[in-house]
């Protein structure tokens, strides 16, 4: 028989608890927040999209990935566990000024191998957004660690995904562009159209994320 609870006089309330949920469960759910916060995440997607669009080989990819994730990882974490708190009226305006730096670099440079240190010091600045919606979402008292690291992970997931899509298809565009000795051409009408598009849409973000300030 369940225990009852009986309101009167003396006692007027009474307290309600839920069962603490698992790690397991905290970790799966922290980790499809991730994800989808990437997706969702316009942004993020733009700056991502730009930073690769000359990328042709493995290598370069790997190292911008790995710079993006390390940066963004170290401020995230920073910023969600309230160690290091910048206002969003500073970091938003700063990530939409960063799109708008790779996609102009773009047009001025085609060196993807150094790419990576570009992408660290901006994934630093992409880290203190992404833990702004963390911290919207809340993390559990008794798992802190284990959302910490399963939102992260899923931030990562989300990337590669992107990267992993993006890439495949420059290679593919540039193949169908070749020449007639079937040697891979740079697409670079495709890269500065894209490019151009970009930075439209991250300069359009930076306006208006300054006016809201």
């Amino acid at each position: 028989m369940q225990p009852q609870a009986l309101l009167d006089a003396a006692n007027t309330t009474v307290a309600l608890s839920a069962p603490v949920p698992s790690r397991l469960w905290t970790f799966g759910r922290y980790l499809v927040t991730g994800i989808e916060h990437i997706f969702l995440g316009y942004d993020h997607i733009a700056f991502l999209i730009a930073i690769v669009l000359w990328a042709r080989r493995l290598v370069p990819v790997i190292k911008i990935v790995t710079a993006f994730t390390i940066a963004h990882s170290i401020t995230l974490s920073l910023a969600a566990l309230g160690i290091v708190i910048i206002p969003s009226t500073i970091i938003e305006p700063a990530i939409a000024a960063s799109i708008v730096f790779v996609a102009l670099e773009n047009f001025f440079s085609r060196d993807i191998d150094r790419r990576w240190r570009v992408t660290f010091a901006f994934g630093l600045i992409h880290g203190f957004g992404v833990a702004g919606a963390l911290k919207e979402i809340g993390m559990p008292p008794n798992a802190i660690a284990t959302a910490l690291a399963a939102f992260n992970i899923g931030v990562e997931i989300g990337q590669i995904a992107i990267v992993s899509i993006v890439v495949p298809l420059l290679i593919a565009g540039d193949r169908l562009l070749a020449g007639a000795g079937g040697k891979p051409a740079m697409a670079a009408p495709v890269v500065y159209g894209f490019s151009a598009l970009i930075t439209v849409l991250g300069g359009y973000w930076l306006f208006m994320r300054i006016l809201s300030a």
